[in-house]
């Protein structure tokens, strides 16, 4: 056992390397050195390429037919696998790679309605051997292009899909709709329209008759006795028959709902109350409040964010304004529930000094005192664990406050600090392209640490995801989305 443990650990970094240095796909230095790879042992390659990326490992595939024949020995132990719903031949090609031992599973629908089709009819039902699937998320294409408001709905296959669900009843725990709704099942008779789905996915049913407006899980297909514990899904698919029907899981506790900026789209109210009275337990709500123009915060208030729901974390991601009325609604609301607040934009394009300070409403909105609006949430919010705030600046001693006056703070991530007050005029202060990395003084670092329950240091901007860089890709930034829209509350 000792080679085994040893050979991973030089080899690795050396097959990294190469790699980078595009070896695998040159010809002739592939024949030059294949002599010596092939010649390693297949215990260690494995080892090799456990360590590795799903893309790496079917990369090494390329070197040679020894290296090929370890990654059949290898039988694709990948946690989460990813796959593109358009990349036909590459999905099949990984899904008989990895299917048995993958837990998550991320699918990108960006694609045609042909495309769509062979992938839920040919790539979709292979997942029916794997062992357990705690994840299932569908990635529509308004997830992928943000900023993009009139991006059409996906339609899934339902019976397919209840289906898989059905089948990892025992294991799933988080299930996503992202830009996707389940479509609805065409029988020659309108009246079973549901039927197919119950005959194919054994329904324990608990209602006799199928209600329509279940947006998510038809009422007769209900998978009493699953795991299910997580739900995501955009706001305009939940309703409060779906709510209702997801009431019967046992496990379900935590519904995230995105909101996106739709131009035909009208959020309707909620009756939390009722909601409530669906789960004894409690329901954990968070919201995610994605490129959303500050015209729309208001409808936001009045319609999404309302009185009775049990918020605990609220992210707003590149709606481009800091709107100070929502926070106050928030912390007006939530004061008692909320754990986790993100704010994040990417640095504001433009060089122009006047785009700096973000307008958002008549100067008698901001009252007597210019208060940053964050300290009257760090104070009020007695439940708070988690802060992040990106794209904004914020005077280093507002910092100090947040940390002074919210002791259970876990976690605070603030990327741009300035030290000299009055530096700007009152008000939120963007992150413009031309601005430089600030400096934080190691005493500042010191003073912060001293009421914080954890060990704080700067967020430094080389450090940052690439969708909070200047002139961000939209690719980098529905990466960004998802990769919080995904993440779980991790401070608790």
């Amino acid at each position: 056992m000792l080679p085994t443990l040893k050979y991973p650990m030089l080899l690795l970094p050396v097959f990294l390397s190469m790699k980078k240095n595009s070896f695998i796909t040159n010809d002739s230095l592939q024949n030059e050195m294949s002599s010596e790879w092939a010649s390693l042992p297949l215990l260690p390659l494995r080892c090799i390429l456990d360590h590795l990326s799903t893309e790496d490992a079917v990369a090494a595939m390329s070197v040679c037919r020894h290296w090929r024949s370890s990654v059949l020995l290898y039988e694709g132990h990948k946690e989460t696998l990813k796959l593109r719903a358009k990349q036909l031949d590459k999905c099949l090609f990984l899904t008989r790679m990895f299917r048995k031992y993958t837990n998550k599973l991320h699918i990108y629908l960006d694609c045609n309605d042909a495309e769509l089709d062979k992938f839920m009819s040919y790539v979709l039902p292979q997942f029916f051997d794997t062992l357990k699937l705690y994840e299932l998320i569908f990635i529509g294409p308004s997830h992928l292009l943000i900023e993009h408001p009139n991006l059409p709905v996906v339609k899934l296959k339902r019976i397919i899909t209840e289906s898989l669900i059905h089948k990892h009843a025992h294991s799933l725990q988080k299930l996503a709709l992202l830009g996707c709704e389940m479509g609805v099942v065409k029988n020659e008779n309108d009246r079973f329209i549901h039927k197919n789905v119950e005959y194919y996915s054994r329904p324990l049913s608990f209602a006799k008759v199928a209600v329509a407006a279940d947006a998510i899980l038809s009422r007769s297909n209900i998978l009493v006795y699953s795991t299910l514990q997580h739900m995501i899904v955009d706001y305009e698919q939940i309703n409060i028959d779906a709510l209702e029907t997801l009431s019967e899981l046992s496990s379900f506790s935590r519904l995230t709902l995105n909101v996106r900026n739709k131009r035909q789209v009208t959020y309707s109210p909620i009756d939390w109350d009722r909601v409530d009275a669906c789960y004894p337990n409690g329901l954990e709500v968070s919201v995610n409040i994605i490129a959303m123009p500050m015209k729309r915060m208001d409808e936001l208030i009045d319609n999404v964010l309302r009185e009775g729901m049990a918020l605990t974390s609220l992210k707003v991601m590149y709606c481009k304004t800091l709107h100070q009325p929502l926070l106050e609604h928030i912390v007006r609301l939530y004061k008692e529930t909320l754990r986790e607040l993100v704010w994040a934009d990417a640095p504001y394009d433009s060089y122009d000094p006047y785009n700096r300070i973000v307008r958002t409403g008549p100067p008698d909105e901001f009252g007597i005192c210019n208060v940053n609006p964050f300290i009257l949430l760090c104070w009020q919010c007695t439940q708070l664990r988690r802060l992040v705030i990106h794209g904004y600046w914020v005077w280093q001693y507002d910092l100090v406050g947040f940390a002074r006056l919210r002791k259970s703070l876990a976690s605070v991530e603030v990327s741009a600090l300035y030290t000299r007050q009055g530096r700007w005029p009152p008000g939120a202060v963007r992150v413009l392209c031309a601005d430089a990395a600030p400096h934080t003084a190691p005493h500042f670092v010191r003073e912060m640490n001293e009421y914080t329950e954890f060990k704080w240091s700067p967020t430094p901007w080389s450090k940052l995801h690439p969708g909070l860089r200047a002139r961000a890709s939209p690719d980098h930034r529905s990466q960004y989305v998802l990769q919080e829209a995904l993440q779980p509350l991790e401070v608790t």
